[in-house]
């Protein structure tokens, strides 16, 4: 910065230069010339017109004006004093015949280019319309005095006859001509000025042309002169030579300033790939590093179900072992009891990881989000410690949320959970919902930044009065197993889950420090379903009174175990059961005539005919036969259920779950 600063023209120092120089020129010709008696001060040359005192008198306030300009840009009161004397000495010089020195006097053009020397001194003080008055005036003044000048080096006898020029000296037009030149430095960013002083590309350019423009066509002209007065060439072949040399002055003016063009053109695109090739380099470094975090998180989540998964396999493996090989049957019932609670802890883990991932089967119905935030906040008040106070503010009476109301409350907890562990030595948890206009915002989500959508939420934010997390911890905070926590303390899913949760519901979770050191501040946003009454939305039997009646049942099934199992637990209910390995062998049994009252199809089998294909070809031919699709996937669910009506089994398949599904088909007519 400090280059560019040294590097850029002191335009003002220029100025005062100029202006001393003019300065000279009038006192040499007043003290040395007038007073002195030196001719060559008063008259360059025998015959040519004199500098009058009047006009070296003009040169010389005009060039104290100058030079006493302030740096802020304003007159002095010099400046406007000696702006304000210059048209009384011109009007003198007309006037008071003490100022008529015989056939020396001022001429028209002199007292014009006075005139315009007042104008910029006296104008020239206000802002920005000075400015320009100063540029107008000085450039009129430039282009009367050029003339003059231009006549005496090519030594012009008609300016001698001209009554505007006459009595214009030779050193007055150079002296005008240079305090033309001094005002226009001093605004050096108005009108055309500031093209030819800007610091871009094309006005270094025109700066080096400006020498060519000038004296290019002024020697040229000489030359053609010169040849003139000594019969040289004939006047036509004078005007041939004339216009070639013209045209290759102005050809290689512009080649060069091609030429330069062209430079700056391929610096300003080597300058853009470079820009380019930076920006694809960060974007790969920041992909990188978004891909390592990744992995880094995959590698926490599968080490953490790994682990889960062993201990709940230990459990169920060995209770399955001690029942095969204990002849003790009263201890029976203890090792399936067991057996059975280890199988439903890894259902409910895989239900989190699957929330997490927005994957989870969820129930949801419209409920008000009050009254959920208020029946957590009591299950929370049975876990909470004595030395921490809760302050719940419920403010959206009225808002409804459409959400799974277990999940709802789970998330909830997670959270409290998490502002009650950051707090270990007491503290406060601020509890409050309201309902908020979000626009289109960040939120936290998994691996990458979500939107969300413009538009009404209904909001749960969760305030302790904790460390808060740092900026890194707080990047890494819903990741899966990552937790701040002592190990065997956490289990590194809270805000994971929560995150997931909020964001299958339609909404998001955002994790955010208050001031620094005084605890985190989390957000739980969910589209507002509506303000009003909540219709509790439950689940009635079908029929109840077929549950007793036996029925057709296939099952579709690719893995052994599971299809044996399913088998196993419908027949136990009295159905009656045939089981398939593949939607094909399934379709070629309903074509043989076998006519079931339900089936019930995996989603993903191998084999070109898939579970939803399976579904749709039944309804197609046999729409008196009820299809219900279990996966252990979820993606599609709420789209089949939709389509089908029917209800989708989530496996695990719990067997009393298994037992009322089936029990709601009703039977077919036909015998057995």
């Amino acid at each position: 910065m400090n280059r560019d600063v040294a590097a850029k023209p002191d335009y003002q120092a220029w100025s005062v230069r100029l202006s001393a120089v003019c300065a000279a020129i009038a006192l040499l010709d007043l003290i040395l010339g007038w007073i002195a008696g030196i001719d060559f001060f008063v008259r360059l040359r025998p015959g040519y017109p004199a500098m009058v005192p009047g006009t070296a008198i003009c040169v010389l306030l005009g060039s104290a004006g100058a030079a006493a300009k302030t740096r802020d840009g304003r007159l002095s009161a010099v400046s406007l004093a000696c702006g304000a004397v210059i048209p009384v000495i011109v009007l003198l010089t007309y006037l008071v015949p003490a100022f008529d020195l015989g056939p020396d006097a001022m001429s028209i053009g002199t007292a014009v280019a006075s005139l315009s020397v007042a104008a910029c001194l006296l104008f020239g003080h206000f802002r920005h319309k000075g400015e320009f008055i100063t540029l107008i005036s000085a450039t009129l003044g430039l282009s009367a005095v050029a003339i003059p000048l231009l006549g005496y080096i090519f030594n012009a006898e008609a300016l001698f006859s001209n009554p505007i020029y006459t009595k214009m000296a030779l050193h007055t037009a150079a002296s005008f001509m240079l305090l033309f030149l001094a005002l226009l430095l001093l605004i050096p960013e108005t009108g055309w000025m500031r093209v030819v002083t800007a610091p871009e590309r094309g006005s270094q350019m025109l700066r080096r042309l400006l020498p060519v423009l000038i004296f290019g066509p002024v020697g040229l002209t000489e030359l053609a002169l010169i040849a003139s007065r000594r019969d040289m060439l004939s006047p036509d072949l004078r005007a041939a030579v004339l216009t070639y040399v013209m045209i290759a002055l102005t050809g290689s003016a512009a080649i060069f300033f091609a030429h330069l063009a062209n430079v700056s053109e391929r610096l300003a695109a080597e300058s853009d790939r470079r820009r380019r090739d930076s920006e694809r380099a960060r974007q790969a470094v920041e992909l990188a590093m978004e891909r390592g975090q990744r992995i880094e998180s995959l590698g926490r989540l599968v080490g953490g179900v790994a682990h889960d998964f062993n201990n709940t396999l230990a459990v169920i493996v060995g209770n399955l072992e001690l029942l095969q090989h204990d002849k003790d049957e009263k201890t029976h019932e203890v090792y399936v009891a067991e057996a059975i609670s280890a199988a439903n802890q890894a259902a409910q883990l895989t239900g989190q990881l699957l929330a997490y991932g927005r994957k989870s089967r969820l129930k949801p119905t419209d409920a008000r989000i009050d009254e959920l935030a208020r029946e957590a906040v009591r299950m929370f008040e049975r876990l909470c410690p004595a030395n921490i106070t809760i302050a719940p503010r419920f403010a959206a009476p009225q808002a409804v949320i459409h959400v799974d109301e277990s999940g709802f409350r789970q998330a909830l907890l997670n959270i409290l959970i998490n502002a009650r562990d950051a707090q270990p030595g007491g503290g406060r948890i601020e509890l409050s919902t309201a309902i908020e206009r979000h626009g289109q915002e960040d939120v936290t989500g998994f691996a990458a930044q979500e939107e969300l959508w413009p538009g009404l939420f209904a909001v749960v934010t969760v305030a302790d009065s904790g460390p808060g997390m740092a900026p890194q911890t707080l990047g890494l905070a819903t990741d899966p197993f990552f937790t701040t926590k002592p190990v065997g303390e956490g289990t590194g899913l809270g805000l994971s889950v929560a995150s997931g949760f909020c964001r299958q519901s339609g909404g998001g979770l955002s994790l955010e420090n208050a001031e620094e050191g005084t605890g985190l501040v989390v957000t739980m946003a969910f589209p507002l379903a509506g303000c009003g009454a909540a219709d509790a939305v439950s689940e009635t039997d079908r029929s109840s009174g077929t549950a007793s009646l036996a029925r057709r049942v296939l099952v579709v099934e690719d893995e052994v175990q599971v299809r044996q199992v399913m088998m196993r637990q419908l027949t136990f209910d009295g159905h009656d059961v045939e089981l398939c390995s593949s939607g094909q062998e399934a379709l070629d049994l309903l074509q043989s005539g076998y006519r079931p009252d339900l089936v019930i199809t995996d989603l993903a089998m191998p084999g070109p005919v898939q579970g939803g294909a399976l579904s749709r070809m039944i309804r197609a031919e046999y729409p008196e036969i009820h299809v219900i699709l279990m996966s252990g996937y979820e993606s599609p669910r709420q789209k089949l259920e939709r389509d089908s009506g029917e209800r989708f089994l989530q496996k695990p398949i719990n067997w009393q779950v298994l037992r009322e599904v089936v029990a709601s088909v009703p039977r077919s007519s036909q015998e057995d």
